[in-house]
């Protein structure tokens, strides 16, 4: 007699088994792939596989010719500041200025000029590395430079101290020097009283007109300062312990990702290891999401930006196994492509209830990368249907974000280029498709033309999705001016307000932030929970010149931002790239952790963790949704929070920013005097409105879609 049951059974296992050994190869397929690209990186076009190119450089044959020997020496000594050998590089350019002297030419005036500026900043970063790296604290980089961020052996920061008032004596009006030359004296623990006055910044120390706690930098002390060069920051519960955890990349084609566990008590214990990640590397940037509906957090995994012909790299979908192991199943998913990229961005555009994925690729003149939309088939596998849906991009592309700006329950998309018109695609909705429709200059958010990382967010409690997007055309003398009130040529952000009707309007000068803001990692949360949404801005760019404070802006009730960065003591001088809030340990307010490393190979520098004092005598909700129409995880989800005060607080389930992740469950700031009346929860996936009353402040809920609220 045919036992259905047991064939029923054994075709379950048969199934489950052949799906568990194709994701298995896709994992080992890929790990071996990434291998072999990080092996066959080509030094002659990729300018940031330093050693590779410093190697490269040495053995190549030049003309014997003085002029052509110095001028090769010279792109050596740079290229040895670029691959870390700080010391071997000021050897170097002191060697070329000593056969300049020794042999009594004279060169032109530019490349003199060329050799003390790059040797000044050299002689910075060596004093960096011997202070802030090796003997790395608390204080560490972090502007106004004091206490323990002083450096201890000063004779670096004196070194670039001479060279730049050398430099100032012939350019007098160079505000790169004059930033450089105040940042010295302050490393030194000279600042600002023995800054000759004619160069003095005196702006760089917390202005008296707005009072704000200072937050301590605590990575060290709890396990999280790795030492790393740009990459991702990811903030979430990946294990379900319901702490949050931290995900980190590095962006060296050889670089291995992190796990960090939340242990509980202040500790983090680097899981990667355990988590089957070993051999998982590279990432300038990820994003997370659940692709298949389990209830995990899943990560996108994306490389090859800023890598120009040598970005051939394929990003990574890393599949949550629930039991604190991911599993790379890119293959197995046919999402494998091999593109540029440093950005994307998870939501389901179609409203079917399964996460798509858009990704920008970067395209320059000689490279063509046309951006990918991902749709979710809903059996673990995707189809690329960017042309399909009218939104196969073309641009250098840094950021993309999905949002609703209609408020019409379908999500939409901004696309931020650089050198290019920024574009807004509007879902037009299955009456056609899902067919997006370009409305960039109707919309009014083409600008920046130079710009890099965006998000959504309703910055002023109104309903409606704004837009944020940041410039990235600036200098640290465009900052220099900009501190001293000076007219200047950078790139400023763009705060775009919503006007309810398909069109923005530009009130970035209105909210005080018209600044030069070099921003790549940034990300967004409510650091004092009154409400209202504030941000952090990574600065900087791959020179080792760009030193800039990393910014943190205070939204001041929906109408302005106020620069707490100096007060706060977020003015981190590293280069600041993934950004992620969280309450990491749970006492009710909002921590940041960000990646400080750079570009180059020598640009490394431990992550940072900056931890809310609290004490700001405001109240809370913190909200866990789950989709069942909807997406498990429920981005896209709007709440709406109505409180007897007249405020009504207003989010939308998503990971924050475009460079760097937080977690899905919203932690909401009511403000001081915070009775709630009620909360209203808006579902894509089914289209409902749920309406719940008689909750209370601080405490965490679950709601499942259309289900009972309930503590969580």
């Amino acid at each position: 007699m045919i036992n259905l049951k047991a064939i029923l059974i054994i075709t379950i296992l048969l199934t489950w088994w052949g799906c568990e050994s194709s994701e298995s190869k896709s994992h080992q397929e890929m790990i071996r792939i990434l291998s072999e690209k990080a092996e066959t990186v080509n030094p002659e076009i990729n300018l940031y596989a330093n050693k590779k190119r410093l190697a490269w450089l040495q053995n190549q044959v030049f003309d014997d010719h003085i002029s052509a020997t110095l001028q090769h020496k010279s792109v050596v000594a740079n290229e040895m500041l670029n691959a870390g050998y700080t010391q071997q590089s000021i050897d170097q350019y002191n060697d070329v200025l000593h056969t300049i002297d020794s042999l009594n030419i004279t060169p032109p005036e530019t490349f003199m000029t060329a050799i003390q500026d790059l040797l000044a900043i050299t002689h910075f970063r060596h004093g960096e590395e011997t202070n802030c790296i090796d003997g790395h604290n608390a204080e560490s980089c972090i502007m106004p430079i004091r206490g323990a961020g002083i450096h201890r052996k000063k004779t670096s920061a004196e070194k670039a101290i001479n060279i730049y008032q050398s430099l100032l004596k012939k350019a007098p009006n160079d505000y790169v020097y004059r930033w450089l030359l105040n940042i010295a004296y302050m490393v030194k623990g000279d600042y600002p009283d023995h800054v000759p006055d004619r160069w003095l910044i005196p702006q760089l120390i917390p202005s008296d007109s707005i009072a704000f706690p200072e937050f301590n930098e605590i990575a060290e002390s709890v396990g999280l300062d790795h030492l790393s060069l740009a990459g991702g920051s990811l903030a979430d519960d990946f294990d379900g312990d319901g702490l949050v955890d931290i995900m980190v990349s590095s962006w060296g084609a050889g670089n291995q990702l992190h796990f960090f566990k939340n242990m509980g008590k202040g500790k983090f214990e680097d899981m990667t290891i355990h988590s089957n990640l070993t051999g998982i590397t590279g990432g300038l940037n990820m994003v997370h999401g659940d692709y298949n509906n389990d209830g995990w957090a899943d990560v996108f995994v994306l490389r090859g930006g800023w890598f120009g012909e040598d970005g051939h790299h394929p990003n990574s979908l890393l599949k949550n196994n629930g039991d604190g192991t991911f599993t790379d199943v890119t293959i197995s998913a046919k999402m494998y492509s091999e593109h540029p990229t440093q950005t994307a961005s998870w939501g389901d555009f179609n409203n079917d209830g399964w996460l798509d994925l858009f990704i920008g690729n970067e395209s320059t003149g000689r490279s063509t990368h046309i951006s990918e939309l991902y749709q979710n088939n809903g059996d673990g596998t995707f189809s690329n249907v960017a042309k399909i849906h009218g939104i196969d991009v073309l641009g250098f592309v840094k950021a993309v974000i999905w949002g609703d700006i209609n408020n019409d329950g379908l999500l939409d998309l901004y696309i931020s280029r650089l050198g290019e018109p920024n574009l807004l695609f509007q879902n037009s909705g299955p009456e056609n498709n899902f067919h997006f429709k370009d409305i960039s200059k109707i919309a009014g958010v083409t600008e920046p033309i130079h710009s890099f990382p965006a998000w959504f967010w309703d910055f002023n409690n109104d309903g409606w999705e704004d837009i944020w997007v940041s410039g990235y055309d600036n200098s640290s003398g465009h900052v220099a001016m900009d501190y001293l009130g000076l007219k200047h040529q950078g790139e400023s952000p763009r705060l775009y307000q919503n006007n309810k009707d398909g069109t923005f309007t530009d009130v970035t000068k209105a909210a005080n932030l018209h600044h030069p803001l070099l921003t790549m990692g940034s990300n967004f949360g409510d650091l004092n929970n009154d409400g209202f949404l504030d941000f952090y801005a990574g600065t900087g760019d791959p020179d080792y010149r760009s030193i800039q404070p990393n910014r943190m802006f205070l939204n001041n009730k929906g109408k302005s931002f106020d620069d707490v960065t100096f007060h706060g003591r977020f003015g981190h001088l590293q280069k600041g790239h993934g950004v992620s809030y969280a309450d990491f340990d749970r006492d009710g307010d909002l921590d940041v952790h960000a990646v400080m490393g750079g570009a180059y190979e020598g640009s490394v520098y431990q992550n940072v963790l900056f931890e809310n004092p609290g004490g700001w005598g405001n109240h809370w909700i913190g909200l866990s949704l789950r989709g069942k129409q909807t997406n498990k995880l429920a981005l896209g989800a709007r709440i709406e929070i109505v409180l007897d005060s007249g405020l009504v607080v207003h989010r939308t389930v998503s990971s924050g920013g475009s460079f760097g992740g937080n977690p899905f469950n919203q932690m909401i700031g009511l403000g001081r005097d915070a009775e709630i009346n009620a909360i209203h929860i808006f579902w894509p996936g089914s289209g409902t409105k749920q309406t719940f009353s008689g909750v209370t402040v601080n405490q965490w809920y679950q709601v499942i879609e259309n289900e009972a609220i309930k503590i969580n």
